[in-house]
């Protein structure tokens, strides 16, 4: 098969490849608020059946669906599956949007809308390289299994009985999952792992309802009694002050070390884009790439309590709540850090708010020297013309090992998005220039792995 005939087809049909990316950016998806989650689950299914795979949406007893799809090739036995979520993150704040959130708007060659990047762009690229395939060569060089699930953005919280029920349907030699793309420089970057999350709710509950401020010196005043319990979970210096939550971390290897010191970190276009003059406690470099890979965090995510509107209003609240996420990494386990959590606020004198968690994932790697992680490194060196940037690890978060380390195979997470993508923000879009290179780059790979 010609990758030449491969790479004129997608140019031929850029225009409806662009079109399809479209339609699924504006089938809303929220899996926050269950907001389109069956619809999309199902136009997602319809559009791997378009292109001849064989399908079932999978449902456990609880949570969003699962979209299935498998086409076996005539050639080969090896198989690799992509990880994608068709679920996407809530488009709020909505005055910040240039356009709706859920329009898939094209302004200056870039797709807008919530999703667009993360992470139905990067699905979407890959369905259109198994087609172009499909198209040139009659049938794929190998096996291709899609796993496409609708609550990664809340923590894959009902993904494990899933995973653990079927495994003998996710098997494969081999796994691309959901991000990546190019750096400012065009450079591909590869990630091969993830950090672990731990996403939680806290609850101050004091008075029966909200009263007026004048009663401060009797009434006690929930915003408050959460800002003392927040404050003892972390200090000025960034040291997270839970009991035992450093217990179990496992440091970086010398060979991780190495990888780290040949990542060309962009860290003054990050600091710009940002408006930031420096980073927390000014790290820089090598100190500043380490900490974002390999430290632990404690974020608060939102904050809700009392009056926020326009103008004053003196009141004392009686309800706070604060959302917050632990990033967390080898060998770090969730359900250890939320009891280390609930403890740490007994033990402290708050025993009477409430913890509430959302949702976990393990934190989990493929080793650098893994022939999967070289054949994908070679790959987009073919594609991009630049060397490939190697991350051991990401400090994004998602359910990753359940393939890694429950089934079993390598993982790289590999795709078309860019820096200025937006993504979890307002504005989210993806250039279609990187989109069509993505479907080029998947479509090689997928090649590649037959060999």
């Amino acid at each position: 098969m010609s990758l030449e005939g491969v790479y004129d087809y997608v140019d031929a049909h850029a225009d409806s490849f662009v079109e399809d990316l479209v339609k699924l950016v504006k089938q809303p998806s929220v899996s926050a608020k269950g907001e389109g989650i069956e619809e999309c689950a199902i136009l997602v299914e319809k559009m791997l059946q378009e292109i001849g795979f064989s399908t079932k949406i999978i449902r456990g007893e609880k949570g969003h669906p699962v979209v299935y799809g498998e086409i076996r090739s005539e050639k080969s036995d090896r198989t690799i599956l992509f990880y994608d979520h068709y679920d996407v993150q809530p488009p709020e704040p909505l005055e910040k949007w240039m356009c709706e959130p859920f329009s898939g708007k094209i302004i200056n060659g870039k797709v807008y809308g919530r999703g667009a990047s993360d992470n139905k762009g990067n699905f979407v690229s890959r369905l259109k390289a198994v087609q172009t395939l499909l198209e040139v060569a009659g049938d794929v060089p190998v096996n291709i299994k899609f796993f496409v699930e609708g609550e990664e953005e809340i923590g894959s919280p009902n993904l494990e009985p899933v995973i653990k029920k079927y495994r003998d349907l996710f098997s494969a030699d081999a796994a691309i999952w959901e991000f990546g793309g190019t750096d400012r420089r065009g450079r591909p970057n590869l990630y091969l792992g993830l950090k672990g999350v731990l996403s939680v709710e806290l609850k101050a509950s004091c008075a029966s309802r909200d009263v007026h401020s004048a009663n401060a010196p009797v009434i006690p005043n929930a915003a408050w009694r959460l800002v003392w319990a927040l404050n003892l979970l972390k200090d000025k210096e960034e040291n997270i002050l839970i009991e035992g939550f450093y217990d179990n971390v496992l440091p970086p290897s010398s060979e991780e070390i190495e990888c780290l010191e040949n990542i060309p970190f962009e860290e003054e276009e990050f600091k710009k884009e940002l408006g930031l003059k420096e980073f927390l406690q000014n790290k820089s470099g090598l100190k500043a790439l380490k900490a974002l890979l390999y430290q632990p965090t404690c974020t608060i995510n939102g904050f809700i309590s009392g009056y926020t509107g326009k103008g004053s209003k003196t009141v004392l609240p009686h309800e706070a709540s604060a959302k917050l996420d632990f990033r967390l990494v080898p060998n770090q386990n969730p359900t250890e850090i939320f009891q280390k959590l609930v403890r740490h606020l007994k033990k402290h004198g708050f025993e009477d708010l409430e913890v509430i968690k959302h949702g976990s994932t393990e934190p989990t790697r493929t080793p650098i020297n893994d022939p999967f992680v070289k054949l994908v490194a070679k790959t987009a060196e073919k594609v991009y013309g630049k060397k490939a940037v190697i991350y051991p690890t990401s400090a994004g978060s998602g359910p990753m090992h359940l393939f890694r380390n429950f089934l079993g195979y390598p993982v790289v997470s590999a795709g078309c998005s860019h820096p200025e993508a937006n993504t979890h923000a307002p504005n989210e879009n993806l250039k279609i220039e990187s989109y069509i290179k993505g479907i080029k780059f998947i479509a090689t790979l997928i090649s590649d792995f037959a060999l």
